[in-house]
């Protein structure tokens, strides 16, 4: 089915503001949109959902955490999960854009002001920094980290790992957490983990003491640090 503003549900939100549902799942949600003159929505940010606007029309104007972006008509941008932000519209006439988000923002917009936020791994990235000869995780292994509430589990791969998934609980914080994976050499292995959460420079860093339940059981200790964007 074709689809256009004409035969897509309209809604309307801040000071005459539009929108049209061109998509609206669970999954994926397309909204085109229109901002007249001098019009801006509230900071907020998503736990979960990230974002693209493309600029149909007009100039936005992003604030994205600290920063202040200027984005003109046939640019985009790409918003993360977690990052604070907003779009306004400083000029004369009128913005209208695209804005993609996946999956849909619905119950996951937190608006300002803001509560402290809790701890929140999902859409992190983490490599590793160091790790007990024992261990198979070295720096070419990234792992790639999802969160609800307080279940956290992750895929990671790279270096001597093709492929491994961990799951586990996250509570103040500390992560504990089961893992298994597969190796170059064709071994399954599994082990279980502790991981202490701290904050450096900005970034998260997993302070991780792991064990093996497989082969000969060792034990061993390894840090990782976030990837920022």
């Amino acid at each position: 089915m074709k689809k256009s503003k004409e035969n897509s549900e309209h809604y309307n939100w801040g000071n005459k503001c539009s929108g049209w549902h061109l998509i609206k799942s669970e999954n994926l949600s397309v909204i085109e949109e229109l901002m007249p003159p001098n019009t801006s929505e509230q900071k907020h940010y998503h736990n979960f959902s990230e974002q693209y606007f493309y600029i149909l029309d007009g100039t936005a104007t992003f604030e994205i955490d600290k920063e202040v972006l200027e984005i003109n008509k046939g640019e985009g941008i790409h918003i993360y999960p977690q990052i604070v932000h907003r779009i306004k519209n400083e000029n004369s006439v009128d913005l209208k854009f695209i804005v993609i988000s996946q999956p849909t923002t619905r119950g996951d917009r937190i608006n300002e002001p803001f509560e402290k936020k809790e701890l929140n791994l999902n859409g992190k990235k983490f490599q590793s920094v160091s790790n007990s000869n024992n261990g198979e995780v070295n720096s070419s292994t990234l792992f790639e980290y999802r969160q609800k509430e307080n279940l956290v589990w992750a895929t990671y791969h790279g270096g001597e790992i093709l492929f491994g998934t961990l799951s586990g609980r996250i509570e103040q914080n500390v992560l504990v957490f089961t893992y298994q994976h597969q190796n170059k050499k064709g071994d399954f292995k599994t082990g279980k983990c502790k991981s202490i959460i701290e904050l450096k420079d900005d970034k998260l860093i997993l302070k991780e003491k792991w064990e093996w339940t497989c082969d000969d059981y060792s034990k061993g200790e390894s840090e990782l640090t976030e990837i920022k964007y």
